[in-house]
């Protein structure tokens, strides 16, 4: 698995160069700096096990997440920003149970479901050309992600209220086990600024979740594209 990640990478940022190199129309006096920027990153996230308390585990399948990013170019080299971005993915999770209530495992089940996670971050990047077509760079980030596990924490509940324009509404949910933790992250990738509105990047990403048991890392690559202004 974690050859194929590898020439996963090296495919994407050969063709982050070729599209670099035959993009004809880029001015090659582009220009970051001082410029506002917003994206559309698109994540390809790998699956991942999580270990848990009492050996327990879950399987995450790898799927494509996005979000948007906003920021500022300071100058050429150091950009600052925050970006919001979602995921749903497939899971097995195996959980031991507990019969007799003496803390020991008695025996394992497998259940299977789907977990939303959100993540905001905040984000610098430094570019390590000035005025070109292509360059290198590396970014770091912080903040928090939210996981809903989609598992029933109790029944279902509900209420009865009255909206100002629908009238009189009952409605109900099923409460379910999520929890919001601190998370940090970074990447390396090829940022290609195809004129001198329009750049994409290509990058290798890593982000860890404090979970407290656990801190399990999720990678995988990451296709953003953007526009400056």
């Amino acid at each position: 698995m974690r050859y194929a990640r590898w020439r996963a990478l090296t495919a994407g940022l050969v063709l982050a160069l070729w599209m670099g190199v035959s993009a004809t129309s880029a001015d090659a006096q582009t220009r970051r700096g001082d410029r506002w920027q917003f994206s559309i990153p698109i994540n390809f996230t790998f699956s991942q096990t999580i270990d848990g308390e009492g050996e327990s585990f879950a399987d995450v399948n790898n799927d494509i997440g996005w979000g948007f990013a906003f920021g500022y170019n300071f100058n050429e080299k150091f950009y600052l920003g925050g970006e919001v971005t979602w995921i749903r993915a497939g899971y097995d999770a195996t959980i031991p149970y507990d019969d007799d209530g003496d803390q020991n495992p008695d025996g394992t089940t497998r259940i299977g479901g789907t977990l939303d996670a959100s993540s905001f971050q905040a984000v610098g990047q430094y570019n390590f050309l000035e005025g070109s077509l292509l360059t290198p760079f590396v970014r770091a980030n912080l903040g928090g992600t939210y996981t809903d596990s989609n598992i029933a924490s109790g029944p279902p509940v509900g209420s009865c209220w009255w909206h100002p324009w629908w009238g009189y509404i009952c409605n109900s949910w099923i409460p379910t086990y999520d929890r919001t933790s601190f998370s940090f992250g970074g990447g390396i990738g090829v940022r290609a600024d195809v004129s001198r509105s329009f750049f994409l990047e290509l990058s290798y990403n890593g982000l860890w979740v404090d979970f407290a048991d656990s801190t399990p890392g999720f990678d995988g690559i990451r296709l953003n594209v953007g526009w400056l202004f």
